[in-house]
């Protein structure tokens, strides 16, 4: 395994990091771990008392080599507090804020833990359930394995959800303790047990066998979630697409607008909010940058970095972080703009439908700054095995992509489409309209595996009814597209010499073989 570390470094930032005062609304209800007995219950200890025994209390899991040696060499009390001090001071996210932020999670886990893993003589902290919950926070699913035989021993399954090694990956990220002779469980470290026989499943097992602190990455998101602050959306446009994944799940398409010439100054967030302080230099989403569009420095560092986490509203829906190689990036090929000035940032994850509140954060390298707000998302459920369309979209820009596969591969990019999507529904004369959307459940030809679809786009614009509200009256003919062969399908026109009124397009696709017809339609407003 000595070309494991490598890997294993990429995969440890991925991991979701959920609060501890949040719920640990991942677990699915009835399969929680043995609740705590009435003779577990511990006085309050305090773990960051300046003596000796420090190094040997939870902060061993957060220690490096050289914190470590350097702290053993410390004689007196005083010194000791003065580096307990250093210590959490360095990993403060936020330094602005009095309370630190990083510390208060970290014991709150670690409280968490003595609560939760008490089938043991040691503490909760000190077992392998506890280390991994204090490090990893509460997994998205707990699976308590009853079987016992000579192969399979009695296991405990944590899975993490958000995928470790990007979007293709043929392993779940899961966390795997069997139970010893004594009938305690222990992280196992037979990494060829069912379901970790791929590489990335070993080498997720042996990450959470050596890991030794906080994912880095997730510091900034649990900032701001922990501050309590109140978030303004300021300067920022947020745009969602859901759209039908083969896991049951729906997939979630997230695009941030950043309207960069309002960011810092009083547009900033509001003083002792975590937009107001400076953020952990380790928390980096690359945006892709351009040295000489004014965007990124000259120095070839990207201005802008962005992370997002979607938190459940209900106990139990899990947590999503979008960070790492699921984060909120820039385009392949450089900055991407929209035509209102917006700098874009778009990422995808499948999502258990649901309610959820979406934070963001960026960082403004060139201030120093993170920006932050919050918002409430419903992700829709299109489990529904039927032929149907998803929801219709409006772009900015639409073109075609050859080569590409029907998924969401890379930002702004679904299928054979690159789109920009809308933040809003207000366009102007002359400007080029654009939509997209997907096909779900039609037939397939039996000799070449695709579906035969009939498309009608139609436009109406709306007219006084005479009550004082509006009537949609059709306006001119329907636009017919016959014989398509994709599930993805956009189309562009100019709105040349459309009067100001608000508009509505709807479309209507058939399915040729099997004579089934869906229609979805979008409103649009012409300024």
């Amino acid at each position: 395994m000595r070309g494991a570390p490598a890997v294993l470094a990429v995969l440890a930032l991925a991991l979701a990091f959920v609060p501890a005062e949040a719920p640990a609304s991942g677990v699915r209800a009835g399969m929680d771990e043995k609740r705590p007995t009435p003779h577990a219950a511990r006085g309050i200890t305090d773990y960051d008392a300046p003596t000796a025994l420090w190094r040997e209390g939870p902060v061993r899991y957060l220690l490096t080599k050289d914190e470590d040696d350097a702290f053993r060499a410390l004689a007196t009390d005083e010194d000791r507090a003065a580096f307990i001090h250093r210590f959490w001071a360095s990993r403060d996210p936020v330094g602005s804020t009095p309370e630190n932020e990083y510390r208060a999670i970290f014991y709150a886990r670690v409280a968490d833990a003595n609560r939760r893993f008490t089938d043991s003589t040691k503490p909760g902290w000190k077992t392998d359930r506890g280390k991994i919950f204090i490090l990893l926070g509460p997994p998205d699913d707990l699976e308590q394995q009853l079987v016992r035989d000579d192969f399979v021993p009695d296991s405990i399954v944590w899975t993490y959800r958000n995928p470790p090694g990007g979007e293709r990956i043929d392993a779940l990220p899961v966390v795997r303790f069997t139970k010893d002779a004594t009938g305690e469980y222990r992280l196992s470290n037979d990494v060829f047990l069912h379901g970790f026989e791929t590489a990335t499943g070993i080498a997720f097992q042996i990450q959470a066998m050596q890991i030794k602190s906080l994912p880095e990455q997730k510091k900034l998101l649990d900032t701001i979630i922990g501050a309590r602050a109140l978030f303004d959306a300021g300067p920022f446009r947020t745009h969602r697409d859901f759209f039908r994944s083969g896991d049951g799940n729906t997939f979630a398409i997230f695009t941030l607008g950043v309207k960069t010439g309002l960011l810092g100054g009083a547009s900033g967030s509001p003083a002792g909010s975590p937009a107001a302080g400076q953020g952990p230099p380790s928390a980096r989403v690359a945006a892709q940058g351009d040295s000489g569009s004014g965007i990124g420095p000259a120095t070839g560092r990207d201005r802008f970095e962005v992370v997002a986490r979607l938190v459940g509203a209900l106990p139990d829906l899990p947590s999503y972080d979008f960070a790492q190689p699921n984060g909120l990036r820039g385009g392949d090929h450089g900055p991407v703009l929209d035509p209102a000035g917006y700098l874009l940032f778009q990422g995808g994850l499948p999502v258990r439908p649901g309610t959820y509140t979406a934070y963001y954060g960026l960082i403004d390298h060139d201030s120093e700054q993170i920006h932050s707000f919050k918002e409430a998302v419903d992700i829709p459920d299109l489990r529904t095995p039927r032929f149907m369309l998803s929801r219709i979209t409006l772009a900015s820009r639409l073109e075609r992509v050859e080569g590409r596969s029907a998924a969401y591969t890379a930002p702004f990019v679904l299928g054979n489409l690159r789109v920009l999507p809308r933040s809003d529904d207000a366009f102007h004369n002359g400007d080029e309209f654009a939509f997209y959307y997907q096909i779900y459940g039609p037939d397939t030809d039996p000799i070449d595996g695709r579906p035969d679809l009939d498309l009608e786009y139609r436009f109406f614009v709306a007219q006084n009814d005479g009550t004082g509200g509006l009537k949609f009256v059709p306006l001119g003919k329907p636009i017919r597209l016959t014989r398509q062969r994709n599930q993805v399908q956009g189309y562009t026109l100019p709105l040349k010499d459309w009067p100001p009124a608000i508009y509505r397009l709807r479309v209507q696709v058939t399915d040729n073989l099997s004579d089934q017809r869906s229609t979805e339609e979008v409103s649009f407003r012409v300024l």
